[in-house]
């Protein structure tokens, strides 16, 4: 175990610097001064965040970057400590908790005032360099320090069809379609099996004649004939490699907020498959739309984004009846907040739940802190007073009771106690425009020590700015086997509690 830590000297500053599409984002840079037993040494850490926010309207909000600039000087900066003690993990946590809660208190609504960039910038960048200077590895920081007995390494989405408002002219209303390795031990070979799957993926492509370009997650862009082409292709890919259904998986991230954009639909609850023409779809047909997908494959796992960020019923819907047959994925709707995050999954029956499953986003929640305690929400591993300390501090405590009343909760420590027994998944995702980051693996890399339930997706596996995110797996994975620590992929055991895949039962 490492020795105590003295991290002091503070010094944190936001730059400019380009993100992964043609755009400049923020970076958060940090020098410390760091004194362990008889040495004394400066470090510097720095983090490139995300570019903008999504289109979630109740997510961090971000302000211009010169603006979020001078917020970090300004207002950022002279609250971070004097020096930080660090002996164990859990010092480096609370260090972050205090520092983040300050935030949320004084940056106001969304952190609009601070700049949600500001803030994100400056929280990583600190917690990066708390763990920096500490001496601990991920891994271990939620094991007291001590090597865990075992580690799951997430299951990794590649994303390899994209359509949606990601791609012009498209017959295809899905946003994105995954491919996942399940039957690889290691993640080096998910990362194999991933290369080889993409390359032979291309090589159909050619063959047809079809465009090889491909969009911001990377997966390929090229005219389908509907929205069920890319599954086909996917499948066909699979029997060229040998893999059988229960070797691999297929996801999607279906962004339906992108076919119920006018107030008229929403008000309906109706969605405008206007991409394929198919035309209107009342949320009930919509849903019966989700389920031809899910069962066009026997191996399907995951569905993300089944109905609009404004329609919670079609998500209940989905969950009440599909449920039991495939993860359903919160982003849009939930935005990595735990004031929609709890409700959503707190109800004790499966009709009142808005699905099994929560997409976590670094820059939609805006401090590395909100984003950590949303995480172990999901996984059943939060604690009550941390929880209703940050729900106070955003003034969310009377929404967040109101909302659990009405699923038939009266209280945040049962609403946690169902979600824990509940068995749901968190899904660690990037931001399409990413900035010059290792941060975002450092989630799983935490959570792999304590939960099996974990799901990972930065893209294809392809691109700079999707391997800064691939390769550091790959690294912790060889320092935990050469310290004699057994890793394994999550797998299809990685799915959340009662959800039954077909192909596992032929």
């Amino acid at each position: 175990m490492p020795k105590e830590t003295v991290v002091s000297s503070f010094r944190l500053k936001g730059r400019e610097i380009l993100s992964s599409y043609a755009s400049l984002t923020l970076e958060g840079v940090m020098t410390a001064k760091v004194k362990r037993g008889s040495e004394t040494f400066t470090i510097e850490e720095r983090n490139g965040i995300a570019k903008g926010t999504s289109d979630g309207e109740n997510e961090a909000i971000y302000i211009p970057n010169d603006k979020a600039i001078a917020s970090i000087e300004k207002n950022i900066a002279p609250l971070l400590p004097r020096r930080v003690v660090i002996r164990k993990p859990s010092d480096i946590f609370d260090a972050c908790f205090k520092f983040d809660l300050t935030l949320v208190e004084n940056a106001g609504p969304n952190k609009k005032k601070w700049g949600g960039n500001a803030c994100l910038a400056s929280s990583t960048v600190f917690f990066q360099t708390l763990l920096k200077a500490s001496g601990f590895k991920p891994w271990e920081v939620f094991t007291n320090g001590r090597k865990p007995k075992s580690f799951y390494m997430p299951n990794i989405a590649f994303n390899m069809v994209c359509g949606g408002e990601h791609v012009p002219g498209t017959k295809q209303d899905i946003q994105e379609m995954f491919f996942f390795s399940m039957k690889d031990k290691l993640v080096k070979d998910v990362l194999v099996t991933g290369t080889k799957f993409f390359r032979q993926f291309e090589k159909n492509l050619v063959r047809d004649n079809l465009p090889t370009g491909t969009a911001k997650e990377r997966g390929f862009v090229f005219p389908v004939e509907d929205n069920f082409e890319g599954l086909r292709r996917i499948k066909e890919c699979a029997d060229q490699l040998g893999l059988k259904d229960s070797d691999y998986a297929i996801g999607t991230d279906n962004a339906f907020s992108e076919i119920q954009k006018s107030d008229e639909l929403r008000e309906e609850g109706k969605y405008d498959l206007r991409f394929s023409g198919q035309g209107i779809k009342t949320r009930e047909e919509l849903v019966e739309f989700d389920y031809s997908v899910v069962k066009s494959a026997s191996n399907f796992v995951t569905m993300e984004d089944p109905g609009s960020e404004h329609d919670l019923i079609a998500h209940k819907l989905m969950n009440e009846k599909y449920g039991d047959r495939t993860q359903i994925v919160l982003d849009d709707i939930a935005v990595t907040q735990m004031r929609f995050i709890i409700p959503f999954l707190a109800a004790p029956e499966q009709k009142d739940r808005a699905g099994n499953s929560v997409l976590i986003k670094l820059n939609q929640a805006g401090t590395f802190t909100e984003t950590l305690i949303a995480s172990k929400i999901v996984l059943g591993l939060a604690d009550v007073e941390e929880v209703e300390t940050f729900i106070k501090a955003r003034r969310d405590t009377r929404k967040v009771m109101a909302d659990l009343k009405s699923v038939g909760v009266s209280s945040i420590e049962e609403a946690l106690e169902n979600i824990a027994n509940g068995g749901f998944t968190a899904f660690f995702s990037h931001r399409s425009t990413e900035g010059s980051s290792e941060f975002l693996p450092l989630l799983p890399l935490m959570f792999g020590s304590v939960s099996r339930k974990v799901w990972f997706k930065a893209g294809a596996p392809n691109g700079e700015r999707n391997l800064q995110n691939y390769n550091p797996l790959i690294r912790a994975e060889e320092e935990m086997l050469e310290k004699g620590i057994p890793v394994e992929v999550a797998g299809f055991e990685g799915l959340p509690d009662g959800v039954e895949i077909p192909a596992l039962e032929q």
